[in-house]
C-alpha cells in the first residue's frame, strides 16, 4: 500500500530526514547544473554519500565483530563450565565471569548494538525521503505544483482526487482540510500516478489550452526526472511483469544480499563454527540465506527507487566491509584492546567504581575449591548431628570414674572442641572458608 507522504516527517526522525533531505536536494541541484536531471542518478550518489557518513559506525561495528570472535572461545568455555547448572548461585557466578571477560577486552555486550541503534533512524529517514522526494526537492515539487494548482481551480477537484487516490492506493482518511484537499495532499496523490492515471486526470477536467500546455510540460519533466531508461522508478517491478527488464532490480537485490551474507560468514568463521551447536546461532545462520530472498520480494513489490537504493546500499556496504576488514587485520588489536581497557578504567574512576574483579576472582576460587554436590548435601540436620555427637563425647569424658585433674579436663575439652571444629570444617561452608584463609 502507498502512503501519503509529501508533508515532511515529524517526530524523532524529523532532524535526520531534514538533514538528508538537504543533502539529496544539493546533489540533485549539482547534477542539474551539468545537465543530469535524474532522480535515479541522484539516488545512487546520495546512497554512496550517506554510507560514507555512516562509515565510522560501520568501522565500530566491524571492530566489535572482530573482538567478539576473539572473545568467543573464553565465553564458550564459561558456558560449558556452568552447563546444566540452573541454581541462582551458578547463574550469578556465570554472569560475573562473563562480565569479567568483557572487562578484560574493554567492551560490553551492548557495544555491538549501539551502531545499529544509531543507524536505524537514519535508515528510516532515508526511506521517508525516497518515498517523499517532492517534499524535499524543491524543483520537483514545483513541477507537481503547476498541475496541482490547475486542478485545485476546479470546483469538484476534491471528489475527483479522492477517487484517484483510491485507484493508486493512497489513503485519505487523515486529509482533514475543510473545503477540499491542500496543495501538499494533492501532490501526495499525484506522486503515485503512472501514465494511465495522468490521462484519467486530464479527462476529468476541462482545462484551458494554457493550462494544458503547462500541465503537459510538467508531466514530461516529471517523467524524465523519474525515468531509468524506459522505466519509471516510481512504479514497482510487479507493475511491469516478470518478463520486463524491471525484474533485474529485485534479482540484483537477492544476488548482492547473498554476496554480503557469504562475505560476512567467511569473515566470522570462528563464530559460525561455534554456532553450529547453538540453536539460536543456527537460526541466525539460516537467516543469512533467507533474508536476501525476502529483500528480493520487497524490491519486486515496492517502487523501483527502493530497490535501486537497496542494491546500491548493499554494494557499497560490501566494498566498505572488504576495505575495513583489511584495515582491521593490519591494525594492532592488542593496542586497541588496551585502549578500550584504559577508557573503561577512566569511566570507572569517574563513577567511583573500584578497579579489578576481586569479588569475581574470590567467587571463582570458592567454586573451584568446593565440591558442588557435597555442599548441596550438607543440610542443617547433618550439622546438628555432628554437634550432638560432640556433646555426648564431652559428657562422657567429664563423667568418667577415673580421677581427672583440671588440666586433664581442659585438655580433654580442647581436644573435644578441636574434634568438633574439625568435623564442622569438613561439612560446612564456613569451614571451607577457614581452609581457604589458611591456604
Amino acid at each position: 500500500m502507498n502512503f501519503a507522504v509529501l508533508t515532511q516527517i515529524s517526530g524523532i526522525l524529523k532532524p535526520f530526514a531534514w538533514l538528508f533531505g538537504v543533502i539529496f536536494n544539493w546533489i540533485y541541484e549539482l547534477l542539474c547544473l551539468i545537465g543530469i536531471e535524474n532522480i535515479a542518478v541522484t539516488l545512487i550518489f546520495f546512497t554512496i554519500i550517506v554510507k560514507m557518513i555512516m562509515l565510522p559506525l560501520t568501522v565500530r561495528q566491524q571492530r566489535f565483530s572482530k573482538l567478539s570472535a576473539k572473545m568467543q572461545p573464553e565465553l564458550s568455555a564459561i558456558q560449558e563450565k556452568y552447563k546444566g547448572r540452573k541454581d541462582e548461585q551458578s547463574q550469578r557466578l556465570q554472569q560475573m565471569e562473563t562480565q569479567e571477560v568483557y572487562s578484560k577486552y574493554g567492551t560490553n555486550p551492548t557495544a555491538g548494538c549501539l551502531p545499529m541503534l544509531i543507524s536505524l533512524p537514519i535508515m528510516f529517514a532515508m526511506y521517508r525521503i525516497i518515498y517523499a522526494i517532492p517534499a524535499y526537492v524543491g524543483r520537483i515539487k514545483d513541477y507537481y505544483s503547476v498541475i496541482a494548482e490547475a486542478v485545485m481551480n476546479k470546483a469538484d477537484y476534491s471528489t475527483v482526487m479522492a477517487e484517484l487516490a483510491t485507484t493508486v492506493g493512497v489513503p485519505t482518511a487523515k486529509f482533514t482540510e475543510a473545503g477540499g484537499f491542500s496543495l501538499n495532499h494533492v501532490i501526495d496523490i499525484m506522486t503515485k500516478f503512472n501514465t494511465s492515471t495522468w490521462e484519467t486526470l486530464l479527462s476529468k477536467f476541462n482545462f484551458s489550452s494554457a493550462e494544458l500546455t503547462g500541465i503537459h510540460e510538467s508531466i514530461d519533466k516529471i517523467n524524465h526526472t523519474f525515468s531509468m531508461g524506459t522505466l519509471n522508478i516510481l512504479d514497482s517491478p510487479k507493475a511491469y511483469g516478470l518478463l520486463s527488464i524491471a525484474i533485474i532490480v529485485p534479482i540484483l537485490a537477492v544476488v548482492t544480499q547473498l554476496g554480503s551474507s557469504l562475505l560476512q560468514k567467511a569473515q566470522n568463521k570462528t563464530t559460525t563454527k561455534q554456532n553450529q551447536d547453538n540453536p539460536m546461532g543456527q537460526s541466525m545462520n539460516s537467516m543469512l540465506y533467507i533474508m536476501p530472498f525476502i529483500s528480493g520480494f520487497f524490491c519486486y513489490s515496492l517502487p523501483l527507487c527502493i530497490g535501486i537504493y537497496w542494491v546500491i546500499s548493499t554494494v557499497v556496504s560490501v566494498v566498505q566491509q572488504i576495505f575495513i576488514n583489511i584495515y582491521i587485520e593490519r591494525s594492532d588489536m592488542d593496542a586497541y584492546i588496551a585502549k578500550n581497557v584504559e577508557k573503561q578504567n577512566k569511566r570507572r574512576e569517574k563513577l567511583g567504581v573500584a578497579q579489578g574483579n576481586t569479588m569475581s576472582q574470590f567467587s571463582k576460587a570458592q567454586t573451584r575449591s568446593i565440591n558442588y554436590d557435597q555442599v548441596k548435601q550438607n543440610t542443617t540436620a547433618s550439622y546438628a548431628n555432628i554437634s550432638g555427637s560432640s556433646t555426648k563425647n564431652v559428657n562422657k569424658k567429664v563423667n568418667t570414674k577415673d580421677p581427672v585433674t583440671t588440666e586433664d579436663n581442659d585438655a580433654s575439652q580442647d581436644q573435644t572442641t578441636g574434634s568438633d571444629n574439625s568435623s564442622f570444617a569438613k561439612g560446612s561452608l564456613s569451614g571451607y572458608a577457614n581452609i581457604l584463609k589458611k591456604n
